[in-house]
């Protein structure tokens, strides 16, 4: 969708009490960082949303902890439930601050968007972590 390179691999944690300091693919350390985060959220379109991650720049790795999503995403949504939603990719810093001043039009969206390389999903076992394929 975006017109950008894919910049990402992407990880939607499901454990809240999994803080990722270190990388689940390399096991680097992981940098905190807040990105402009580019979310469909079924029944109401395209949400920008600026989100603090967990980046490990080694392997550009970026996870997301689904719990904050959630929460954030249902503010979005304002019906204070659950809502359906995708992570698309990442967004121009410069773009995503334009847009809490007022709309910004789907084409300029696509224009400073960088899709993920892959979504990757993050299974536990009792001796640590373990990466499946996209989930």
């Amino acid at each position: 969708m975006g017109a950008l390179s894919p910049r990402y691999t992407f990880v939607l944690n499901p454990h809240p009490d999994a803080g990722f300091t270190k990388c689940p693919r390399c096991e680097a350390k992981t940098h905190v960082r807040k990105l402009s985060l580019v979310i469909h959220v079924d029944d109401v379109g395209l949400v920008l949303l600026g989100k603090t991650c967990r980046l490990c720049l080694g392997c550009e790795t970026l996870v997301a902890h689904q719990a904050d999503l959630d929460k954030l995403v249902s503010v979005v949504v304002r019906n204070g439930g659950y809502a359906k939603y995708v992570v698309l990719g990442t967004l121009n810093r410069g773009l995503w601050r334009r847009g809490l001043e007022g709309r910004v039009s789907l084409d300029e969206v696509v224009e400073h968007m960088a899709d993920f390389k892959t979504y990757l999903r993050v299974d536990f076992t009792p001796a640590g972590c373990q990466i499946g394929g996209a989930g």
